[in-house]
């Protein structure tokens, strides 16, 4: 028998009952046995010939190794551990999503997710899982009272990893681990290392992730740039309606404003068709002026592609009928297999392209070469991306479809050479780290709260602002977490409460900060909210994960100074109080006291320890405390985070507080309570 432990965590394994155990002080938590079938079912010819454990970052690490034991090539398929389970009925379980806009978040037992609607399940769902249990890719969490487990796979270059949890009213029976080999082919006595398992029972939920995340980034080299963009993009206003003058309008807008931001990102509509991404649409002339234009004006150029991603009326799919993922032919037939559903939208099929294909890689290195080189644009919002990774038959039969995406992805990045910036959306998750500097994490946000009846994968704020919560202990481990864009337009569904919330959160987590509307239709309190949002924190810390579906607490730093912002949230959809002490984050009381509360949605100080404040529906409230001394007000009134780090020289005269900023002198009125 082999033993690992780390702390209170502790894993064994029986390689004669092939049993593995994963305990903490109090007790067993898991218990469950391996187990690796061949695809065609003779499953004798696969065994489990070693686990190894070891101990790493505070938890244990098992690394199984399978071997054909037959005499003949054999195929793997799936390899699980079965895990019956010490988790009851006031468990909760935190099921991650499969890609960008998968629902993610912390469930009571027995609680779902509304189900997806079978035309969007293959651009939302792993269509290789089981739908009979509830799914988690890549990595979950159990926790009940003071006990838990954090588990997840370490490794995602090869392998579509999940967890499947079988639960009711009487709590979790069963946790199954499955590392899906997809038909790996193994000769007569080969053997083959899976990604290896990683379990935690010492933590609680949002440090076990965190330490996760971590240990998954440093092993794929994930791509984390010190500074988080920020910008405009052109969807949420225009859609697919935008023109090359809509983009020249919004640039003169922009640079009136003065606002400090990096990127102007052109959205879909520039085009003609998903997939021929180099045949532009009316309204736009030439992307090189466009791109020209835009760098001119002192911004980044930035361009929307949904590289894999072609629709049926595309000239490329016209063309290039083999050029696509297919379904099964068993061999049959001379021309190209059917091509696999890859969803519907906008009134029309679409398809996922085969990256195994050295044709299809050279298109599209063909294309990005195209958008980078010849029209400039050094930004790129990839959208669609699971489309690379839809289960099917493929040129080269030997590629996972993990192999196949990252195969994909690594061409553009080739393409678009090291000084361009990659944002990926609708992306496998994990199979993603280290290939892109930032991450879209939830799905879009759309100018309104939620559409009834509509999955918890579908455009909505509130969608958007559940999975940026509970996924934010990705950023800066994987990537940048990207949010998705601030809607501040008063002519939107969203009341100014929902409207500042996510501002507020925006500014909070640090990731990604852009902005979506005709920038000559934002009035001056949706532009004051904006710029308020700049620079945002590096990134902040979201509590009561394993408590919350919708955690409503997050702290962070102030980029200036260091002193702790507190952003508070009432997620409800009924008015509801918060409380705030000051205690717990650097008050000291007294009539001498340096210290002051600061109000950052309102922007004055209020008396403190104790604020408490009745929030509406969707709404948010910021705190900090900070000294009241001569110049540390500086960013509390520039932002809601607080503190900008390109101050200095300040002073308070007559109510007013002048600093220089980048190099000019600002004004900043204090309003005291």
């Amino acid at each position: 028998m082999n033993e690992g432990r780390a702390h209170t965590t502790a894993v064994t394994y029986d390689p004669t009952d092939r049993e593995v155990t994963v305990a903490d002080d109090a007790g067993d938590l898991l218990v469950g046995s391996l187990h690796a079938a061949a695809t065609d079912g003779e499953d004798g010819r696969v065994r489990v010939a070693a686990v190894s454990l070891s101990t790493e970052g505070g938890g244990v690490t098992a690394t199984v190794t399978v071997e054909n034991a037959g005499k003949e090539p054999v195929r793997v398929g799936d390899v699980t551990c079965a895990f019956d389970t010490a988790f009851g009925a006031d468990a909760r379980v935190y099921r991650h999503g499969y890609q960008s806009w998968t629902p993610t978040g912390t469930l009571s037992v027995g609680e779902r997710f509304p189900i997806e609607d079978p035309d969007n399940a293959p651009m939302m769902n792993d269509l290789a899982a089981s739908t009979d249990d509830r799914v988690s890719s890549y990595l979950t969490g159990l926790v009940e009272g003071d006990r838990g487990v954090t588990a997840g796979f370490l490794e995602h270059d090869r392998f579509c990893t999940r967890f499947e949890v079988a639960d009711d009213a009487d709590g979790v029976a069963t946790l199954r681990a499955v590392c899906p080999l997809e038909g790996t082919r193994l000769a007569p006595g080969e053997r083959t290392e899976l990604p290896p398992l990683w379990v935690d029972a010492d933590r609680d939920l949002r440090e076990g992730l965190a330490a996760l995340a971590d240990r998954v980034g440093a092993r794929m080299d994930a791509r984390v740039p010190e500074r988080a963009p920020t910008g405009w993009c052109s969807w949420y206003h225009y859609f697919t309606d935008v023109t090359e003058a809509d983009v020249r309008e919004n640039l003169a807008e922009l640079r009136g404003w003065e606002i400090p931001v990096d990127v102007v990102q052109v959205d879909d509509g520039y085009m003609e068709a998903f997939g021929d991404w180099r045949s532009i649409a009316d309204g736009f002339e030439d992307m090189s002026t466009v791109a020209g234009d835009i760098a001119t004006a002192g911004y980044r150029p930035g361009l929307w592609l949904a590289p894999f991603y072609v629709e049926a009326g595309a000239d490329l799919y016209a063309d290039h009928p083999d050029w696509f993922v297919t379904e099964p032919t068993d061999g049959a037939g001379d021309g190209p297999g059917t091509p696999v559903d890859g969803g519907f939208r906008a009134g029309s099929e679409l398809y996922g392209l085969d990256t195994t294909h050295p044709e299809v890689l050279d298109w599209l290195r063909e294309t990005v070469s195209t958008v980078v080189d010849e029209w400039g644009f050094t930004y790129l919002k990839l959208d669609f991306l699971f489309a690379a990774a839809l289960p099917g038959e493929r040129h080269d039969p030997e590629a996972t479809r993990i192999e196949a995406y990252r195969r994909g992805v690594e061409a553009i990045a080739e393409a678009a050479g090291d000084d361009a910036f990659l944002l990926g959306c609708g992306a496998p998750m994990a199979p993603s780290v280290g290939l892109f500097d930032a991450m879209r994490v939830g799905p879009d946000t759309d100018p309104t709260w939620e559409t009834p009846g509509e999955s918890g994968s579908q455009p909505g704020l509130k969608n958007a602002v559940r999975n940026t919560l509970t996924r934010n202990f990705l950023h800066r481990r994987w990537w940048l977490n990207d949010p998705d864009c601030q809607l501040v337009r008063d002519t939107s569904d969203l009341t100014a409460a929902e409207r500042e919330s996510f501002a507020a959160l925006v500014a909070a987590t640090g990731g990604v900060n852009v902005f979506s509307d005709r920038l000559a239709e934002i009035g001056a309190a949706g532009r004051r909210l904006l710029e308020r949002t700049i620079p945002p924190a590096t990134g902040g810390e979201v509590g009561r994960l394993d408590e919350e579906r919708f955690p409503s607490r997050v702290v962070c730093d102030r980029p200036g100074d260091g002193a702790t912002t507190v952003a508070l949230f009432n997620w409800a959809d009924e008015p509801s109080t918060v409380r705030f002490d000051a205690r717990e984050h650097g008050w000291r009381g007294g009539p001498e006291s340096d210290r002051v509360v600061w109000d950052g949605l309102s922007g004055s100080v209020v008396a403190g320890p104790v604020v408490e404040r009745e929030l509406p529906p969707h709404g948010a409230a910021v705190f900090a405390v900070v000294s009241a001394e001569d110049g540390d007000l500086l960013g509390d009134a520039a932002t809601l985070t607080g503190g900008s780090d390109r101050a200095s020289g300040a002073t308070v005269r007559d109510g007013a507080l002048t600093a220089a900023v980048d190099g000019e002198r600002v004004t900043f009125a204090l309003d005291r309570e």
